[in-house]
């Protein structure tokens, strides 16, 4: 079986996250791969809640929860199997929806969209920002029309994986209240963001705020001749997600002389994978 809990979990991650795995060490692809998606959201301090696929490991654990999940997976017809009618493992869900596999999920951290997935800020199939954080009110995505669906609502619970990392861990204290700390797109955010004009579009005071850059008229020239300017709503091509994922204009700055974006789930990004953004729903 799985070990403790090793990272106290973020309640600013409040998407349930499922994972589906093996502990059978036979299996050693797919058990490698499940550790890799475990590991990836404990680090991060995502609580998720493991389905183990081994049966002997579920009666000998926590069963009930893990034989709900599987049922409610296998009616709603979620689960993903191979060639020879074989499971797919791991799978990875966050509010019902199926997101991948182990290096779907690490694209989605590479490519700098998981987080607002995980807080409920963006769907996890389209990667709208148009998602409501509470879940009893926005129950589906407006742009793509998914639903969002708790898979054990009120079951393995991240109250109690922060009593379990107590237990074992008696001399750190968690304080429910606590304010949060802002994130580092947010702070990143307001380290770059750039005074606009009469369109709300930022002509001036182009910078790397990240390294102390002060551009020369030329280059603020170049820069203003770009494409696309800040906070515009554009489409970015995730080579992870082998798909374009909606994205706004955060900053244009110069690299290598030559004109990238950083996006709100990219920085540095090249031109030639921005495009202008389409509705979702024309």
């Amino acid at each position: 079986m799985f070990g403790p809990v090793r990272v106290q979990p973020e309640t600013r991650y409040t998407a349930e996250v499922v994972v589906l795995v093996t502990s059978l060490g036979a299996k050693r692809t797919e058990f490698n791969a499940g550790k890799r998606a475990k590991d990836l959201l404990e680090i991060k301090g995502v609580h998720h809640k493991i389905i183990d696929f081994n049966r002997d490991a579920r009666q000998a654990g926590t069963g009930e929860s893990e034989n709900k999940a599987i049922s409610k997976l296998s009616e709603d017809g979620k689960l993903r199997s191979g060639t020879n009618n074989d499971l797919i493992l791991p799978q990875v869900f966050i509010d019902g929806q199926f997101v991948g596999n182990a290096t779907d999920l690490q694209g989605l951290e590479d490519d700098g969209l998981l987080d607002n997935i995980l807080m409920r800020k963006a769907c996890p199939s389209c990667n709208s920002s148009r998602r409501t954080p509470d879940i009893t009110e926005c129950k589906r995505c407006p742009a793509c029309w998914e639903p969002f669906q708790e898979i054990l609502p009120g079951e393995m619970t991240i109250k109690q994986k922060l009593q379990e990392f107590h237990d074992l861990h008696d001399d750190v204290e968690y304080d429910e209240d606590e304010e949060e700390e802002p994130f580092e797109d947010d702070m990143m955010h307001s380290m770059t963001a750039m005074p606009t004009d009469m369109d709300g579009r930022s002509r001036s005071g182009y910078g790397d705020a990240r390294a102390g850059v002060q551009y020369t008229p030329e280059e603020r020239a170049i820069l203003a001749a770009a494409e696309f300017q800040i906070s515009d709503q554009v489409q970015y091509w995730s080579d992870s997600r082998h798909r374009w994922m909606c994205a706004v204009v955060d900053n244009i700055r110069l690299k290598d002389c030559k004109v990238v974006y950083d996006l709100n789930c990219k920085r540095g990004a090249q031109a030639d994978k921005i495009k202008a953004y389409e509705d979702a729903e024309e």
